[in-house]
């Protein structure tokens, strides 16, 4: 059944409607909100845990790709922030982040690759459920850089110190 000219009239993409364009389940927001939150607070700690990381690298090529990483687990946190702000309207809080504890800068990159995978898969999730294209396009986006992580880390094994 096709829909009438009136609904594709008060659905349309707009400014003042881009979050809901063509969308009207609020329930999807209102579960997304506390998976921004949560994601929000785990991107904040992903780079945290990056520039931690930074330190233990044995050459300067190593610590550049890493801080990168880091930089980038920042910009995600930013931009799952201003989605959380467009849908609710207020900023997000985070909470304090958690100590990080690295031993083995080994050990802590195969930790990285599992958590990196995990997050590809859990935005590709998102990006698939997501009712409009800014959504779709901070799912992909975010995922994608998941993904170029999981895939660079292995180069990270292979660097040693001069």
């Amino acid at each position: 059944m096709y829909q009438s000219y009136n609904y594709y009239q008060n659905n349309k993409c707009s400014n003042n409607n881009y979050l809901n364009c063509g969308y009207n389940n609020n329930n999807y927001f209102q579960e997304l909100i506390p998976r921004l939150e949560e994601y929000i607070q785990d991107e904040l700690q992903d780079s945290a845990y990056y520039y931690a990381l930074a330190e233990f690298a044995p050459t300067q090529r190593a610590k550049d790709l890493i801080m990168e990483f880091g930089m980038d687990e920042a910009k995600h946190a930013e931009n799952f922030q201003r989605a959380y702000s467009m849908i609710t309207g207020r900023y997000y809080m985070p909470q304090p982040l958690k100590p990080i504890v690295i031993e083995d800068y080994e050990e802590a990159l195969k930790i990285r690759v599992i958590a990196e995978t995990n997050d590809y898969e859990k935005y590709g999730k998102e990006y698939l459920m997501a009712p409009n294209k800014y959504l779709q396009d901070l799912f992909f986006n975010t995922r994608t850089d998941e993904a170029k992580h999981a895939m660079r880390i292995p180069i990270l094994f292979e660097e040693e110190a001069d």
